[in-house]
């Protein structure tokens, strides 16, 4: 008996059942098979952020020699969420200008940028008040480690200018009261050099008797 019975279609038409074209197969395999390598070649080519690759519409990657990272020098962020996340000590802040990126060359082929390959800098405004408070907030912690008085550790113009990337080099005021590291008194949960979001501090100066505060982290 043949074994293509009569069926009925919606109409209730009799039909033959059809059975698979072997040359439609063949052309569908064809191009699941074509579409499966332009994905792979894209993957491995570095398109798109995980790659490595840039769009024509991002912006350029510069490599700062200074500070031994790359940035984009017409991106810049001004929301305050992230020092917030990673600061909450600080409760209220001014502007905020933050740049981020990457220690490794954006335009290599990597398709998984290791997590601790990311950073992220920021200028912030503050009240002269809560730059005095964190001054303290740092000595009284300096001399509860190492009894006595305790005095914030110093950092140079230069070495403050050198941890930065240029984007944000334009911020950063005059300071003639110098600048002092206060990491003691914005990292009191997880350690002196770490955020409470889990980064690592590498910067995070004030300046004595101004406004502003200078933090570099990297992310972990």
């Amino acid at each position: 008996m043949d074994d293509e019975r009569p069926t009925h279609g919606p109409a209730g038409r009799s039909a033959r059942a059809r059975r698979p074209s072997p040359r439609g197969t063949a052309q569908r395999a064809t191009a699941r098979a074509l579409t499966g390598a332009l994905l792979a070649a894209a993957l491995l080519g570095g398109c798109g952020p995980l790659g490595g690759g840039t769009d024509r519409d991002e912006p350029d990657w510069v490599r700062d020699e200074a500070s031994e990272r790359y940035y984009q020098p017409d991106l810049v962020l001004h929301s305050p969420e992230l020092v917030e996340e990673h600061f909450p000590v600080l409760e209220t802040v001014g502007a905020v200008t933050i740049a981020e990126g990457r220690f490794t060359d954006p335009y290599e082929r990597v398709p998984f940028p290791a997590q601790d390959d990311y950073w992220w800098q920021a200028v912030i405004e503050l009240e002269p008040a809560q730059v005095d408070e964190l001054v303290s907030d740092t000595a009284a912690a300096g001399a509860s480690d190492h009894g006595g008085a305790g005095a914030p550790e110093p950092v140079s113009e230069d070495e403050v200018l050198a941890a930065l990337v240029p984007t944000l080099e334009g911020e950063v005021q005059d300071c003639p009261g110098g600048w002092v590291d206060v990491s003691p008194a914005l990292a009191q949960e997880k350690g002196p050099d770490v955020s409470d979001a889990g980064d690592l501090i590498e910067l995070t100066a004030v300046c004595a008797g101004g406004s502003q505060l200078l933090t570099s982290a990297r992310d972990m």
